[in-house]
């Protein structure tokens, strides 16, 4: 499934579809909710999220995307790490939700700070919900312009907090499932023990598997995960 964003002049298809739910981590409950509730338009006017690379950023914008073409409304998303000259281009159609992922994308170019500044304002002005996501709070984005920060705290401002290890091993063994392959627990544990951390490199690891497994005719095990990964890594 793509959702194609036809109320602007971009080809900016979302990537595989995301679900709120699939969004892991109990202490990110509240921010999960605050995302439903905004979708939905009956939340804050405009949510500010943040957290370090790989933390679910992007998937949390795109979930949001997802849910409000479900609920039969449009959302416009613009990921300013590739499409930061698009800006002028939104807040111009009718839209239930606007996206901006990757704020910081724009730090030090003062054309582009400027139309955020302007897009926020306008955004207020027709009441359409805003949500932003950056690697750090707005304070602490060294932008140019001056008040573009206090904009960007005009409303809740929330951190991705990352989830515990146990919630990582359910991640990987849900998204395996929903891959159509079976991941055993000591097999997730194995993983988890041996390679990087964070979620972004261990959902890319489970497709790296399913791929694999397809390709040899196996099913997955630690002698499997071995031959994939660490064959030729050094004892």
């Amino acid at each position: 499934m793509s959702l194609k964003l036809h109320q602007l002049p971009l080809d900016l298809d979302l990537q595989a579809p995301h679900a709120l739910e699939g969004f892991i981590g109990g202490d990110n409950l509240l921010l999960r909710a605050l995302i439903t509730q905004q979708v939905a338009g009956s939340g804050e006017s405009q949510l500010f999220i943040h957290g370090a690379e790989n933390t679910g950023k992007t998937h949390l914008a795109q979930a949001a995307c997802f849910f409000a073409s479900q609920m039969g409304r449009t959302a416009a998303y613009v990921p300013l790490k590739r499409a930061c000259a698009q800006l002028d281009q939104i807040g111009y159609e009718p839209a239930d939700l606007v996206v901006l992922d990757d704020v910081d994308a724009l730090v030090g170019h003062a054309g582009s700070e400027f139309l955020l500044f302007d897009l926020i304002n306008r955004l207020r002005e027709q009441h359409t919900p805003l949500l932003l996501t950056a690697r750090l709070p707005p304070a602490a984005l060294e932008f140019e312009l001056p008040d573009l920060a206090s904009r960007l705290a005009w409303g809740v401002t929330l951190a991705i907090h990352s989830p515990n290890d146990a919630e990582k091993i359910e991640l990987m063994r849900r998204k395996a499932q929903e891959r159509g392959f079976e991941l055993p627990f000591e097999t997730a544990v194995y993983l988890l023990a041996r390679c990087p951390r964070d979620v972004g490199s261990l959902l890319a690891m489970i497709q790296t598997l399913d791929h694999a497994s397809l390709s040899a005719q196996r099913k997955i095990s630690i002698p499997f995960v071995r031959s994939v990964f660490f064959t030729n890594a050094s004892n």
